[in-house]
């Protein structure tokens, strides 16, 4: 197939003959002599490349991170590395991004020739893929996780230097969001790091986003640069912000305003440039109310509010997304199992509770059951179909059907009631993998009252058993 294709390399003269050969063969070929203008071309909207060839190289980690950032935002777009990268296979993911390839050949070399055909020809078979008549149009793909908003869209709010507040449920792609942002910023080129308020005790993420000196506490043995520091000109992630304890939304506050953070321990500031990125599932409007998040910091951090959307609001990304997941996981050069209609139709009844995360599991049992009909009985069974909510019957049943015996006294309804309790806060917690604090907020209760609950039934024990069985 023909393609567009930029090749990197300092010695264009010499490897003129190449380039008129690729352009023989019907190649729209665009030279460049440096890392900086390739990036540069790459990451711009009017490239339409397919394939970029290196043959000059890359020593910094950032040039890394900028060719996974750029095959994230650009599904159609494969690297070519030539020899002299092969020692730094595993600072890309481990070597395992499947669209990053690697060649021991000179540029110059027929080997360099099949290669860049080979590589070709499997974009042209992605490109048929996602034109599927059940699919999004190919040019709306933009994400491995997330088409839900327009590259145009993406591209005006990850230009603007101001705070964004990313809403949605667990697993719709809230960080991806962020991510895409950051690759369509000026600081692109500069960090992207990510901390989870809701993962880490309020001292330790204190001690995390800012820093501290030896010293400043027991076991500080030596100066450590904090997130915000490390993070300079770049952009910092907080994920699950609802999470954060009210006094450090107040330092976080003082961020904002005034552009400065002061180590733990320290009596110096530092001016700080970064670009701050907050992610929650929670309804911050209500933990305002609730006086669990700072009203100040909401206006600070709501200069742009993006909702994402539950995946099953998002029908019409489902089969593309199922597509894109199942490459994802797929060992190299291996086939991509078909969607049946009857299994594409299952997918699309399905709720996802779990959004994208549930999708990409669901999407991985079918490369290891390698049969259809498993994963359809599995999404249309009862008990998937569904939404947990305290003593619901299955789908199908109404609630006198799920009665099994009515009560005769008072003490087996308080019985079946304790036991319905128990049920649903510890599928709560397997839906949100034992984060406690996920798990009060989704069902929608206080987080001391919900821990009381926990030791009422004996929950933290059960985890334990669990995880006694499995070892």
């Amino acid at each position: 197939m023909s393609g567009n294709i930029v090749v990197v390399t300092m010695t264009a003269d010499a490897n003129g003959p190449l380039i008129q050969k690729l352009g023989t063969l019907g190649h729209c070929v665009h030279p460049l002599k440096t890392v900086p203008d390739a990036f540069a071309y790459l990451q711009s909207a009017k490239c339409t490349a397919t394939l970029a060839l290196f043959d000059v190289t890359l020593r910094r980690q950032q040039d890394f991170d900028t060719l996974v950032e750029l095959t994230t935002r650009k599904p159609l777009l494969h690297i070519l590395l030539l020899g002299q990268h092969l020692d730094a296979r595993e600072e890309i993911n481990g070597g395992k991004n499947r669209r990053i390839h690697w060649i021991d050949s000179p540029l110059s070399h027929p080997e360099t020739i099949r290669k860049v055909e080979d590589v070709l020809a499997a974009v042209s078979r992605a490109a048929e893929l996602v034109a599927t008549p059940t699919a999004v149009a190919a040019e709306d793909i933009k994400s491995d996780d997330l088409l839900y908003y327009s590259d145009a869209f993406l591209s005006r709010v990850g230009e603007a230097n101001v705070p964004v507040l990313l809403h949605g449920e667990t697993g719709v792609g809230k960080e991806v969001m962020a991510r895409r942002l950051w690759a369509c910023s000026p600081r692109s080129n500069k960090p992207f790091l990510k901390l989870n308020c809701a993962a880490l005790p309020s001292e330790l993420i204190e001690s995390e986003l800012f820093g501290y000196e030896k010293g400043a506490f027991t076991g500080a043995t030596s100066d450590k640069q904090g997130r915000f520091e490390t993070a300079q000109n770049g952009t910092i992630l907080l994920d699950e912000i609802g999470d954060m304890d009210v006094r450090l939304q107040a330092k976080l506050l003082h961020v904002l305003q005034d552009g400065e953070i002061q180590p733990l321990g320290s009596s110096r500031t530092i001016k700080i440039d970064v670009r701050v990125i907050a992610a929650t599932h929670r309804d911050l409007r209500r933990a305002i109310d609730e006086g669990t998040f700072r009203e100040d910091l909401f206006y600070r951090l709501n200069v742009v509010n993006i909702v994402i959307p539950p995946l099953r609001e998002r029908k019409s990304e489902i089969i593309p997304l199922a597509k894109v997941l199942l490459r994802r996981n797929m060992p190299a050069n291996a086939e991509l199992p078909e969607l049946s209609p009857q299994l594409q139709q299952a997918l699309l009844d399905y709720r996802w509770p779990g959004n994208v995360r549930e999708l990409e599991n669901v999407m991985r049992r079918l490369l290891v059951y390698q049969d259809a009909a498993t994963i359809i009985q599995e999404l249309q069974s009862p008990e998937t179909q569904t939404p947990r909510s305290g003593s619901a019957a299955p789908a199908g049943i109404n609630s006198r059907q799920a009665v099994k015996t009515p009560p005769s006294t008072i003490g087996r309804l308080a019985e079946e009631s304790r036991e319905a309790e128990s049920r649903l806060l510890l599928d709560t917690l397997e839906q949100t993998r034992w984060n406690r604090r996920q798990a009060a907020a989704r069902l929608n209760i206080d987080y001391k009252a919900f821990l009381y609950k926990l030791q009422k039934h004996g929950l933290v024990e059960a985890k334990v058993k669990r995880s006694d069985v499995i070892v």
